[in-house]
């Protein structure tokens, strides 16, 4: 009987499974999409990641910027012949400030440090000081780390220095006349937590004016 014949052909088409050209096929068309799959999770992880950083690198530049800048406008004289800034660099700044002066100006001091963090360093008078004639030898620094991932080389500034036209102060570090002559300090900070991702550097720019430069003495 015809249909019993075809019955058998199906049934033996049928244990004759699939060939090794269809299964080469079907794996490589699985391998291409868990590539795709596997492709899409990790773009949207490094996008996670990368945000992540941005927002570590902008927190960490504005916590920066905020205290350098809020200690560099404290700049002041001993009396109205002393330099304020004892070092004018590109990456240190040394001067005297009015910085919370109970017992008189402070010697401060913002440098990088080998780690990539923003150094506050804070020497008070000697109690042995006579105002104005104050003097910085008893007392050792009080250190506190401002802020870390400071990217800036060395070929980029953190520091520079005008005076009051505007003008550049160079070269640096500034000579004793030309720290003198320092009317405000412009700052750049770059910062980056990791180096792993493609996530460029923060950079923050803000010019400090320094309205205590006109002496006045101040007593404890």
């Amino acid at each position: 009987m015809r249909w019993i014949a075809r019955a058998r052909r199906r049934l033996m088409i049928n244990e004759q499974g699939i060939s090794i050209t269809e299964l080469v096929v079907a794996i490589g068309m699985l391998s291409f999409v868990m590539v795709m799959i596997y492709g899409t999770m990790a773009s949207g992880s490094n996008a996670v990641n990368g945000t992540e950083q941005r927002l570590i690198n902008i927190g960490e530049a504005r916590l920066v910027m905020a205290t350098a800048s809020k200690d560099i406008r404290t700049a002041t004289r001993l009396t109205a012949d002393t330099v304020p800034f004892l070092t004018a660099d590109s990456h240190e700044v040394r001067f005297y400030a009015n910085l919370n002066p109970t017992t008189g100006p402070k010697l401060v001091r913002i440098y990088v440090d080998a780690n990539t963090q923003l150094v506050e360093e804070i020497i008070d008078p000697d109690v042995t000081s006579i105002p104005p004639a104050y003097t910085y030898t008893q007392n050792q620094p009080r250190r506190r780390f401002v802020g870390q991932y400071v990217a800036n080389s060395a070929a980029e500034p953190i520091f520079t220095y005008k005076d009051a036209d505007g003008n550049v102060l160079g070269p640096l570090p500034l000579n004793q006349t030309k720290r003198n002559q320092v009317r405000s300090v412009a700052v750049s900070l770059s910062i980056r937590k990791s180096t792993n991702l493609s996530v460029a550097a923060t950079t923050l720019v803000n010019e400090v004016r320094l309205p205590n430069l006109g002496y006045t003495a101040v007593v404890g």
